[in-house]
């Protein structure tokens, strides 16, 4: 091939590309007057008139591949970006989090750097996730570390009472309404057992949950699900009300006979109350029944037996 022709083929090359450039971004105007958005046109068709045949080739293939690989099945129209309905997952900054030590050793050892560093990266987050690791803190000898722990506990507080206020207030205005009463013993069973409250605090909420409890007990008997009896006998037992803990084992055992955590409970009960006859009784009772046993009250038996 003579050099002029070689010429005349890149300039016919060059001449199609250009065309084909252009003919992009013409596409590009009439299409944006419906979508908007002219800035990728623009930029797409520069990219394949810097580039001459490589541009051209590169965004037909993607967009062939594109064509034959996309999923039409998925809806657009569900897909959305708003802050309000998508959470942002970050990765983990591991370099940080390999050099935490647990709050008790951080404690123990005064370790004033370590405790500080363990209880801000607690603050960080859901601090009512974290509500037994801050209260660890109160009882260190550093006074900043104190002081960071009982301004949490204070928040967490407030955010308690504000929560309960919400659920009172929601049940004065549907008292019947069953998932409220639930979601309500819930919480409260939540936030009891995280022990952040003073001992005449735990008794006073305590009872306030006895209450609910005694009430949906009452209205719905089904309602009352294993979970909330196991946790108020242990919460009642917690304040050293026997007799009231008592009463809700009788139930637990008549509403739930068959289930694992109904003895796991009574077991709890009777061992913490010195009952020896009463626990032996049931640990036999549950050695002949045919629940399916987890490791832990497969431990106690072999302890026992």
């Amino acid at each position: 091939m003579t050099p002029t022709l070689k010429l005349i083929v890149i300039l016919f090359i060059l001449i199609i590309n250009t065309l084909i450039a252009l003919m992009y971004f013409i596409h590009g105007c009439i299409v944006t007057k419906k979508e908007g958005s002219l800035c990728k046109y623009v930029i797409l068709s520069i990219f394949m008139f810097l580039c001459p045949v490589v541009g051209v080739l590169f965004l037909s293939l993607g967009t062939l591949c594109y064509r034959i690989f996309y999923d039409s099945s998925i809806d657009l129209a569900a897909i959305t970006f708003s802050k309000d309905r998508v959470d942002i997952l970050e990765h983990p900054d591991v370099e940080s989090e390999i050099n935490l030590v647990p709050m008790e050793e951080a404690i123990m050892i005064d370790d004033k750097e370590s405790l500080r560093q363990l209880l801000l990266t607690v603050l960080r987050g859901d601090i009512s996730k974290s509500i037994n690791a801050v209260t660890k803190a109160l009882n260190s000898a550093d006074s900043e570390a104190s002081h960071y722990a009982a301004s949490a506990i204070m928040d967490i507080m407030n955010e308690f009472q504000n929560t309960l206020q919400k659920f009172q207030a929601q049940l004065e205005a549907n008292p019947d309404d069953i998932e409220i009463t639930q979601m309500y013993i819930e919480y409260l069973i939540r936030m009891l057992s995280a022990n952040f409250l003073s001992a005449l605090e735990l008794k006073t909420y305590v009872y306030m949950l006895l209450h609910i409890c005694q009430s949906l007990y009452e209205k719905e008997k089904t309602a009352v699900k294993v979970v909330y009896e196991t946790n108020l006998v242990y919460l009642l037992v917690q304040i050293e009300d026997i007799e009231a803990a008592r009463l809700w084992i009788d139930r637990m055992q008549e509403d739930y006979p068959d289930e694992l955590e109904m003895y796991r409970c009574i077991l709890h009960f009777y061992y913490d109350t010195k009952d020896k006859d009463q626990f032996f009784a049931h640990l036999n009772q549950l050695k002949q029944s045919d629940i399916d046993i987890d490791k832990d009250l497969l431990e106690l038996i072999r302890v026992f037996s």
